[in-house]
C-alpha cells in the first residue's frame, strides 16, 4: 500500500466519523524487516499498510490501539535481537515508530436553521463539535446559518433523505424546524440511526400529538421513550441563546454521563 492510499484512507475514516491511528516507522537500525512502513489502525485491531509483519507489527497494532484508547501518540521502539525480547525476533535490529491518534470530533446534527438552530450551530463549534444542518428552505433565505455549519444538506423530504444519509452512529442530533410536521419527519428519520442523542424542541402537547403519528407508523415506545423532549436542562432563559445554553448542556451531560447536579457542596 503506498503513503498516498494512506491518506485516502485517513480521508475516507474521517469522513466515516471513524476514530484510527497512524503508525509510522521514523527510525530503523541493522537488519529490520523494514527500514520504512506505514499503516493505519482502528480500534478492533484491523489495519491496512504494514511496518514491517511478524511479531513487531502485531506489537504495534495493540500499541495503537493503546493509543486509540486513550486518546495519546506514543513513540515506541522495538528490539529485534533477541528472542527473549517483547518481539522475539532475532533479525539483529532495532525499530521505532510514531503512533498518531485521530479521533472525530462528536457530530452535531442540527435538524432545523431557525434562531435556535442558528445559536446551536455557534455554541457546538465553541465546545468542540463537528456540525451538520440540515433544512428545506431555500438556501438564500439560511445563508447565515449554512454559513455557520461546518456541512450543510438541503433536503426536500427530511424523513425520507434523513434516513438515506450516512451519518456516523454516535451523532447527536437537536430537532428545531419550521414546523411540527417537519419536526415529525425529522424524528422519525433520525430514530433509525444509531444516535447518541436525540432532542426535539416543543411544547408537551405537541409532542404527545407527534408521538402519536409515529406510534401508528410502527414507532415502539422505546424508540420515543429514548427522545430528550421538551429538550434541554430546565436552567431557565426563553432567549434562543438561552435555548442553545440549556440544549447544549442537557447533550453534555449525556455525552460524559453526567446528571446535570450541581458541583456546589461536593467534594473534588
Amino acid at each position: 500500500m503506498k503513503a498516498i492510499d494512506i491518506v485516502k484512507e485517513q480521508a475516507a475514516a474521517y469522513d466515516a466519523g471513524k476514530s484510527f491511528a497512524v503508525v509510522t516507522i521514523v527510525q530503523s537500525d541493522g537488519s529490520t524487516p523494514r527500514s520504512s512502513g506505514k499503516m493505519i489502525v482502528y480500534p478492533d485491531g484491523s489495519s491496512k499498510g504494514t511496518v514491517g509483519g511478524g511479531a513487531v507489527e502485531l506489537i504495534a497494532i495493540r500499541d495503537a490501539q493503546k493509543c486509540i484508547q486513550s486518546s495519546e501518540n506514543a513513540f515506541k521502539s522495538y528490539d529485534l535481537t533477541s528472542p527473549s525480547s517483547d518481539t522475539g525476533m532475532t533479525c539483529g535490529g532495532h525499530v521505532s515508530v510514531l503512533i498518531e491518534v485521530f479521533i472525530p470530533r462528536p457530530l452535531l446534527v442540527m435538524c432545523g436553521a431557525g434562531h435556535v438552530g442558528g445559536c446551536m450551530l455557534k455554541l457546538a463549534e465553541f465546545v468542540g463539535f463537528d456540525t451538520m444542518l440540515i433544512d428545506d428552505r431555500p438556501e438564500d433565505a439560511i445563508a447565515d446559518k449554512i454559513e455557520t455549519a461546518n456541512r450543510f444538506v438541503g433536503v426536500k423530504d427530511f424523513e425520507g433523505e434523513i434516513s438515506a444519509m450516512n451519518i456516523p452512529a454516535g451523532a447527536y442530533f437537536v430537532i428545531a424546524t419550521h414546523g411540527h410536521a417537519c419536526d415529525g419527519e425529522a424524528l422519525a428519520g433520525a430514530l433509525g440511526k444509531n444516535a447518541a442523542y436525540i432532542g426535539m424542541i416543543g411544547s408537551s402537547k405537541k409532542v404527545a400529538a407527534l408521538f402519536d403519528k409515529l406510534r401508528a407508523k410502527g414507532v415502539s415506545d422505546q424508540q420515543l421513550d429514548s427522545v430528550y423532549t421538551p429538550v434541554g436542562l430546565d436552567i431557565g432563559g426563553e432567549t434562543p441563546e438561552e435555548i442553545a445554553i440549556a440544549i447544549m448542556a442537557e447533550i453534555q451531560s449525556v455525552r460524559y454521563g453526567k446528571n446535570a447536579d450541581h458541583m456546589k457542596g461536593k467534594e473534588k
